[in-house]
């Protein structure tokens, strides 16, 4: 039995079961049932507890009932605990005014340079009751994870809406002043909203003194010690910087000579071992950093490669704590299909090979190919093609880690007149870089080496319409392309680099609610005509934005080095298989938005579309994760120490349209990434789904895996995330491959 409570002050006091009810019954402001919930609390409890304590016990209890009402219950209680936690009651929430100051004198804010006539007129657009909205998950998310607080002592000194000004304020600050509160003003209400998903580093950083706000970076590290080293430096600074890493060593292999044969070369693996090191080394919201190290069927170290992450693999020949993506092209692909040997060669007896398996032209590969093939001179090794595919796919099954590129795929259909290397930690980036020849060279103004910087945000549909669109395009690129200005860069040279490309990936995300929501399982053609249309009114939005902005702020400066002046558009040269999944025809006029881009030569951003996965980020918004279908109605989701249950939104009253991402067929999704590709500048986040439901024996067929990956390689494309499976599948071997079904 409980007598005394024991307050936030540290006092004690009777226990008031009407005060508990009161607040179970203020939680309650949805048609619950809450006294069951109160009861449940106070058996949990015991004499002398917290406030605190049982106001998590209630919590609790909401979220044990695992249904979208309670979650709404939980995420009232837990809204009050952080209204008590930061300024000591619902009732006693600051002004916009006093918050800017008193985190300015703190150190929590940067001054921003708003008066307080400007702070007291966008006081009035603030709206608390936002949060009163959320659901457990949603609103923890954002005060764990985004709102400024103090993770020693567990103070929070932002609310969620303070948080979402807070980035308003800081997005817009550089905007002109005869604009910038109107500019705040829409910023605020599309993110308070969940119309806008900014990425975490924004969402933590904008606003306050410190300004990590990179998403992504992706680098290249040359064929020699001092380039390789100074890649292992990036890797550890953009780390520390918040960014994911997309690692590529263009590099010679184990035993090819160094230093005119004198000594023999290590090959790969110590190398990686570093950038290991080096990502891990610094913290990112609570966890080591990430890096995606990418590599080719063409390098003779594939077999070590490929198995990198395998528990079975030897000590010596395991490194488990990077992910890895093997790239390849149609060539490649085409062989296996056909059943036949695959060559490797060395970067370092076959250069011009190496960048060709990188070209947009696909037959200047071949014939380099060709020629190295028949060269006797030149060390080599053969593998069955169709023996490493069935490797790299069981590996991606069993580890669920290790990702595939198409290096062709990736340099035909873009905007970029420079090669492009790798993609990023997620896949979604597809950047150009260029090694850098010594650190001096890193930390030059005129370097001409190159990182990858990408920065990121998606619109979240199903909350946006066609006629608000526009909007929400046009202002989710200001965000982006304001933060590139704002940022701040370890090294001059990225600085140079980013602001001269203002490259920008914009994505989706909440596409299996928007379905849902309209009555559209992935796998009939009208929800694949649908996602033409959203795709397409995506991307034209976003030229128009870039337009705009280039009108306004002017023409990236490196626009030279995009097709954009010559007229290009992710219409010209997406990959026509796509024609014959979708008849939906394109709805804008793209000829007229051509012409207008090279009348101005060209638009603000080298490139504008990229689709992520919106892991964390789509928890504090309550969506769905970026373009895919949902795995279970209910997930317990892991935040380092936090955990969540997050609800599909409105699951209750969608349960029968949603569709399970076990039960979508592998081809019908692949066609919807392969149509969001058609109007993407870089790449898809595109996870694939193994399912064993119908197979007591938890195997998967190899023959299936391969003719879903050749699939994808013929419909173009850039890049597959994870291939996800339930533990304990295994792969299972199959003989044979039926006549013209794995044709490219």
């Amino acid at each position: 039995m409980i007598k005394k409570v024991k307050k936030r002050d540290g006092t004690y006091e009777p226990f008031n079961a009407d005060k508990l009810n009161r607040w179970a019954e203020w939680a309650a402001d949805l048609n619950v049932e809450w006294s069951s919930i109160a009861l449940e609390a106070y058996k949990k409890c015991y004499d002398g507890c917290t406030t605190s304590e049982l106001q998590s016990a209630m919590i609790s209890a909401c979220i044990d009932r695992e249904d979208t009402a309670h979650l709404k219950m939980a995420g009232r209680l837990y809204a009050g605990d952080v209204y008590k936690n930061a300024f000591g009651d619902h009732d006693k929430i600051p002004s916009l005014k006093e918050i800017y100051y008193g985190m300015s004198v703190k150190g929590l804010w940067a001054n921003m340079n708003y008066s307080d006539a400007e702070l007291d007129e966008l006081d009035s657009v603030l709206d608390h009751s936002l949060d009163l909205r959320c659901v457990h998950s949603e609103i923890k998310q954002i005060a764990t994870k985004y709102s400024i607080s103090n993770k020693i002592s567990g103070k929070i000194y932002e609310s969620p809406q303070f948080t979402y000004m807070r980035v308003a304020l800081g997005t817009m600050n550089i905007q002109p002043a005869e604009r910038r509160i109107e500019d705040v003003k829409k910023v605020y209400y599309l993110l308070s909203n969940k119309i806008l998903n900014p990425p975490s580093p924004v969402m933590l950083h904008i606003g306050t003194m410190h300004l990590g706000l990179a998403s992504c970076c992706v680098y290249t590290s040359g064929d020699n010690l001092l380039s390789l080293a100074v890649g292992d430096h990036i890797a550890y600074m953009m780390t520390a910087a918040s960014a994911g890493i997309g690692s590529h060593l263009m590099t010679r292999s184990v035993l090819d000579p160094v230093r005119k044969g004198t000594i023999k070369h290590q090959g790969k693996l110590p190398y990686y071992r570093v950038i290991e090191k080096s990502v891990l080394a610094n913290m990112q919201g609570g966890r080591g950093g990430s890096a995606t190290v990418h590599y080719t069927v063409l390098d003779p170290e594939i077999e070590d490669l490929l198995h990198l992450r395998n528990p079975t693999t030897v000590a010596e020949k395991k490194i488990r704590d990077i992910d890895y993506s093997v790239g390849y092209n149609p060539f490649f692909a085409s062989k296996v299909a056909r059943n036949q040997n695959w060559m490797s060669v060395s970067y370092y007896h076959a250069p011009d090979l190496w960048h060709a398996m990188y070209a947009a032209d696909q037959a200047e590969f071949e014939l380099l190919y060709a020629k190295y093939e028949a060269d006797k001179s030149v060390p080599k090794k053969f593998f069955s093609a169709r023996k490493l595919a069935k490797r790299f796919l069981t590996e991606a099954v069993e580890t669920g880690r290790l990702y595939v590129h198409n290096t062709h795929e990736m340099n035909r259909h873009t905007p970029f007149w420079d090669i492009i290397w790798s993609s990023n930690l997620c896949q979604e980036i597809g950047l150009p870089t260029k090694s850098f020849t010594d650190m001096m060279d890193l930390y030059s103004k005129e370097s001409q080496g190159e990182i990858g910087l990408c920065n990121l945000l998606a619109i979240v549909a199903g909350r946006v319409t066609p006629d608000t669109y526009q909007d929400a395009a046009y202002y989710g690129l200001l965000m982006v392309d304001n933060v590139i200005e704002i940022m701040e860069y370890p090294f001059p040279s990225l600085k140079t680099s980013a602001q001269a490309r203002r490259s920008v990936g914009i994505g989706i995300t909440n596409l299996a609610y928007d379905l849902a929501n309209r009555g559209l399982p992935y796998d009939c053609q009208a929800a694949k005509d649908y996602s033409h249309r959203l795709a397409e009114m995506h991307s034209y939005w976003l030229h128009e934005a870039s337009l705009r902005l280039a009108k306004e702020k002017g023409l990236a400066p490196w626009m030279h080095k995009t097709k954009y002046p010559d007229g290009w558009l992710p219409v010209d040269t997406y990959n026509r298989n796509v024609d014959n999944i979708t008849s939906q025809k394109n709805m804008f006029d793209w000829e007229d938005l051509r012409l207008r881009i090279k009348a101005n030569g060209g638009i603000r951003n080298s490139v504008l579309e990229a689709y992520m996965p919106c892991e964390s980020s789509s928890i504090a918004s309550n969506t769905t994760n970026g373009l895919y279908p949902i795995r279970e109605s209910v997930v317990i989701k892991v935040n380092g120490t936090e955990k969540s249950v997050f609800i599909a939104p409105d699951w209750e009253d969608l349960q029968h349209t949603y569709q399970s991402a076990w039960i979508v067929p592998t081809f019908d999704l692949i066609d919807h990434y392969a149509i969001y590709q058609k109007w993407c500048g870089q790449g898809i986040s595109a996870d694939l789904y193994v399912s064993y439901s119908d197979n007591a024996n938890r195997k998967v067929g190899i023959k299936k895996l391969l003719k879903e990956w050749l699939y994808a390689t013929k419909m173009g494309m850039k890049t597959r995330y994870y291939l996800n499976s339930a533990t304990g599948t295994k792969v299972e071997e199959e003989r044979g491959c039926a006549s013209g079904s794995c044709s490219v």
